[in-house]
């Protein structure tokens, strides 16, 4: 049956992707124009920057790049309705989603219409009782305030019938979401959804990849647009580009674009952040005073927003996010730490469960999609689960948390599966479903799990390989160590932020002579030295402790440690490593194979 995490190393872990040689004229041209290493201008080559132009915006980027907002085709109706709104001093109620994405989205769209004199409220589902999405039980919530505008962010473009029951309520609905539309859009006052078809107009979807915003990125553009109808200063919207860095970031969306520039300008004002609650999770994540990139908001100040959502009611984040008192503020980031503490335990017993499950039913010789369920596991954490069952055994994974006759599902894919369109075609053994490429939600009878299951593992086996179940290590250029030095690394920075689509660089060295002898740190990590044409470089492998044993196998008499050197091909990513209050460079390992 299954082969368990433990057993699942093999040497040379990752199937190494090596990107071609690039023209060299291309990147001589890059090289004496922008000034950087003959090394890191093939990377921009490999990676389809060879145009002028186009190489200066990805270097030098600039909020003058951001694409007009007014390029969704249903833009002015949703600002010329929340105007009308304002003018006769309607109440608005945003209707958000209890992830970072949705409670970013929320907050900001909250804190513009207030600053601009709205009677807005917000509301978000609970997770546990009325799942993701409209609900009626929130458009009679909006109802019983007086709602007569409601703005969705993050959700709402699966939701006809809710749109409709609003509508009979007197409720006009704008949507603002990401997520994969069903075949008819609901009938709403006006959808801003670049992948709705004819949202975007063909000019701007050309020239924007605008299609790859999040939640928040879409609600930023929505501020944007009715800034510009107002004749307010843009630039005030500039504070709020830390909540747009923050949500986007945690929703692992593409970092290119207009996702790479708000990210790059919403991190620096996150660093500098005027918002208490922002301060606040900053320090209880112990970020004060360091720097913090995409890795610090993915693994520290994300999980602590999400931790009240996963576990219940996400509405305390939306007042962290929000609230101007800083007592206030410090209060709520201390249960939001309490909260992450114990979605951390819940994660860790579902993880255990969960791969106790694959060792007795899963056969990873031939299923090539993971289909898990049980009564008693917690829907906030499944996802979380999810995705690192996905990142051990390589495989679309769904994790269903039953309670009753239904239970909750969440799903996490790999590249080559289109997880959207592959529910898409078990419809037929679900409630209801919604989400994108690498991550959806759904609801099923509990007698249709096993169905299901057979299904989607059909689905998988049409549509991958089993080239596709080996995870791929993508390598940028092959270089020596000599090439390597503080230039290199100061140009790759401009590459930065780092995520999906624009990946830290991946450098490939071969025939290096491991120095002294390698040692394991912290949790399975390995250190250890490389030298070539006499250059040396401390380097680290996160979680590749495992091949510790491998090098010394292939290490044979003679050596001051009283063996050769074992020799190795590497692929790593070069970074500044701070200690001791030194600073040098260091190569961060992703991989191995033994000479």
């Amino acid at each position: 049956m299954a082969k368990s995490g433990k057993g699942y190393f093999r040497e040379g872990g990752l199937s190494w992707v090596q990107a071609p040689e690039p023209e060299p004229d291309a990147v001589q041209l890059l090289a004496e124009n922008f000034q950087i290493p003959e090394v890191v201008a093939k990377i921009l080559v490999n990676r389809g920057l060879v145009d002028l132009q186009e190489v200066d915006v990805f270097l030098n980027p600039d909020l003058s790049h951001l694409s007009d907002p007014y390029i969704f085709r249903d833009m002015s109706k949703a600002v010329d309705r929340i105007v009308e709104a304002l003018k006769n001093q309607e109440k608005i109620m945003i209707y958000g989603d209890y992830d970072v994405d949705g409670i970013t989205a929320t907050s900001l769209v909250f804190l513009v219409l207030n600053k601009l004199g709205a009677e807005v409220s917000y509301y978000l589902p609970n997770r546990l009782t009325e799942g993701y999405g409209f609900s009626r039980e929130g458009i009679e919530e909006a109802k019983s305030r007086g709602v007569r505008l409601l703005i969705s962010v993050d959700c709402g473009i699966t939701a006809r019938e809710e749109v409709d029951y609003a509508k009979q309520l007197g409720i006009d609905c704008i949507i603002t979401d990401h997520h994969e539309p069903a075949d008819t859009l609901p009938e709403a006052l006006a959808i801003l959804n670049p992948k709705a078809e004819g949202s975007v107009s063909a000019e701007g979807s050309s020239n924007v990849p605008v299609g790859e915003l999040a939640g928040v990125g879409i609600a930023f553009k929505l501020s944007q647009a009715l800034h510009q109808r107002l004749g307010q200063d843009g630039s005030e919207l500039e504070e709020h580009l830390d909540l747009v860095a923050l949500g986007t970031v945690a929703d692992i969306v593409p970092l290119r674009g207009e996702n790479r520039v708000v990210t790059k300008f919403g991190m620096n004002q996150l660093a500098r952040t005027s918002k208490p609650g922002l301060k606040a999770l900053i320090f209880i994540s112990g970020l004060l005073g360091r720097p913090i990139g995409t890795g610090q908001i993915v693994f520290m100040l994300a999980p602590r927003i999400n931790a009240v959502g996963r576990l219940g009611n996400a509405e305390k984040a939306i007042r962290l996010l929000t609230t101007k008192n800083e007592e206030q503020a410090s209060a709520i980031a201390r249960v939001l730490n309490q909260e992450n503490r114990r979605r951390k335990s819940i994660d860790a017993q579902t993880l255990e469960e969960a791969l106790e499950q694959i060792e007795e039913s899963v056969d990873l010789e031939c299923d090539k999609a993971i289909v898990l369920a049980a009564s008693g596991w917690h829907q906030g954490v499944i996802g979380i689960v999810a995705s690192r069952i996905v990142e051990r055994y390589h495989r679309p994974t769904v994790l269903i948390a039953v309670e009753g006759k239904e239970g909750k599902g969440s799903a996490r894919s790999i590249p080559g599966f289109h997880l959207y369109d592959a529910l898409k075609e078990c419809e037929g053994d679900l409630i209801r479903y919604g989400g994108h490429k690498y991550a959806a939600g759904l609801s099923i009878a509990a007698d249709k799990i096993n169905d299901f299951r057979e299904r989607l593992k059909r689905v998988s086996e049409k549509a991958l390989s089993s080239k596709d179940l080996l995870p791929k290590l993508q390598i940028d250029v092959e270089a020596d160590l000599f090439q390597i030095d503080e230039k290199v690394v100061d140009s790759l920075e401009r590459f930065a932020p780092f995520g999906p689509q624009n990946m830290r660089p991946v450098f490939l060295s071969r025939g290096l002579e491991v120095v002294g002898q390698p040692y394991i740190v912290g949790n399975n990590h390995l250190k250890f030295k490389v030298r070539k044409d006499g250059e040396i470089f401390d380097c680290i492998g996160f979680g590749l402790g495992d091949y510790l044993r491998w090098m010394n196998m292939s290490a044979k008499g003679g050596s001051a440690w009283g063996r050769a050197p074992a020799y190795i091909d590497m692929a790593y990513v070069v970074e500044r490593n701070y200690w001791n209050d030194t600073l040098r460079l260091q190569l961060r390992t992703k991989d191995i194979k033994i000479l």
